[in-house]
């Protein structure tokens, strides 16, 4: 098992989401909170020796990031270190041009 190490910008992200959840789409905050889980249970999910494919997505492809896929709508690019991953940065996939 690998050590998942998540940057500052993508746990800023995640609590945007939170946000959003809950204001613009009147979720409630158990709601969004079990959807933030289910974020922080894939990403621990990376600690597993199987890697996902370098990113199609050009501005995390020239990085060698590499990107996994949450829920069909949400994508993760990190990149693998000795010992562990780090998750870099975090998109919606409606957001991302496949240029």
């Amino acid at each position: 098992m690998r050590k998942v190490a998540i940057s500052n910008s993508v746990i800023g992200k995640i609590g945007i989401l939170k946000s959003y959840l809950v204001s613009d789409l009147n979720l409630s905050e158990g709601a969004a909170m079990r959807r933030i889980d289910r974020i922080s249970e894939f990403l621990s999910s990376l600690s597993a020796p199987v890697d996902y494919p370098l990113c199609r997505f050009k501005r995390w492809c020239v990085l060698g990031y590499r990107c996994a896929v949450f829920e069909k709508g949400w994508v993760f690019a990190y990149e693998i270190l000795n010992g562990g991953i780090i998750v870099r940065d975090m998109s919606h996939t409606s957001l991302l041009a496949e240029k």
